[in-house]
């Protein structure tokens, strides 16, 4: 997940407090996305909450991210049918919380990314959230969408690779699904202390399952304690966000042998809690229970290395981790 600013909640909700139509009923404070200016029926299936972005959010992250070729993406009956399938897949409480409080999932081409999820709040204070995703990962393998991930946060320089290897049976959906899908499970009823730092106290969820799980990684949302840190993660940067990224690729090696000895499963999961939940959960499950592989490979000068981040102590981590999900 791309976590949106604290500046772009408020400018979101501002924008969509003056849209034609909303009501003036105001549940939560006006600077609050509100579930009103949305159109969302609790009774209506999941399926019907698959497709075309509305226009007021499709316009509002085409400004933030300065994109003028953002799109409205309407998915296909067989692409709206591998959601399904996908979700499916997942276990039972990601259909049944989806069910209760996604507002739609949504696809924007071009987007930066694979995806984000952002929080709405609802009457009495209760969380609801909305997914978008980029299309691209419809055609993209699990295994190439990955990749493109990981890439993203280096320099390239010639001699130098970066690849993962989770398998060609499922196309890189199964991931943004997964990984967002469990964002949105944490926004809704709390797996970590809190999803977003952007998020006003009082509608973060109390008591999260996890206990002080995350506390023992974690000094706070994005600042992991010392003996769980590792040179070069304050610089992961993905998908170009935030002048592009920073470390240069043959610094790659570093990077990796400190995630090998740390509690992540990933880089992007070493990036805040919120992240770390969602990766430690969609790893855990696509190896376990899909049997897929995650291999990092990494290339260059100094010869050729494999990371099996599952095998390591993040692969047990990741299995308690996954556990806090049948406690929901």
């Amino acid at each position: 997940m791309r976590k949106a600013s604290g500046a772009l909640i408020l400018t979101l909700a501002l924008f969509l407090a003056v849209l034609p139509g909303c009501s003036g009923k105001k549940e939560t404070p006006p600077d609050i996305p509100r579930l009103e200016n949305y159109s969302f029926n609790a009774a209506s299936t999941l399926e019907s909450r698959v497709g075309l972005v509305p226009t007021s959010l499709l316009k509002f992250f085409s400004r933030a991210d300065g994109r003028a070729d953002y799109a409205a993406y309407g998915p296909s009956d067989k692409e709206k049918a591998l959601v399904m399938e996908y979700l499916r897949l997942l276990p039972p409480v990601y259909e049944k919380v989806f069910t209760e409080r996604c507002i739609g999932i949504y696809f924007v081409s071009n987007f930066l990314g694979n995806g984000i999820t952002s929080w709405v709040i609802g009457p009495g204070g209760k969380v609801y959230f909305y997914i978008l995703l980029n299309p691209v990962s419809f055609k993209a393998t699990l295994s190439e969408t990955l990749t493109a991930r990981e890439r993203s946060c280096f320099i390239p320089a010639a001699g130098w690779d970066v690849s993962v290897d989770a398998g060609k049976k499922y196309k890189g959906m199964l991931y943004s699904l997964f990984h967002e899908g469990t964002h949105g499970l944490d926004y809704a009823r709390g797996i970590t202390p809190y999803t977003d730092d952007a998020m006003p106290e009082p509608y973060r969820p109390r008591g999260a399952v996890s206990g002080n799980f995350f506390l023992k990684t974690w000094e706070g949302y994005s600042k992991p304690l010392k003996a769980a840190d590792f040179p070069g993660r304050d610089r992961l940067i993905f998908y170009g966000f935030g002048g592009g990224p920073k470390l240069p690729i043959a610094e790659a090696p570093a990077v990796y042998k400190g995630l090998a000895g740390s509690d992540f499963v990933s880089l992007y999961g070493a990036r805040s809690w919120a992240e770390d939940i969602a990766e430690l959960a969609t790893f855990n499950y696509i190896t376990g229970r899909l049997g897929q592989p995650y291999v990092i490979e990494l290339s260059g000068p100094p010869g050729k290395h494999s990371l099996r981040p599952m095998q390591s102590r993040a692969g047990k981590r990741s299995a308690e981790a996954a556990g806090f999900l049948e406690k929901l």
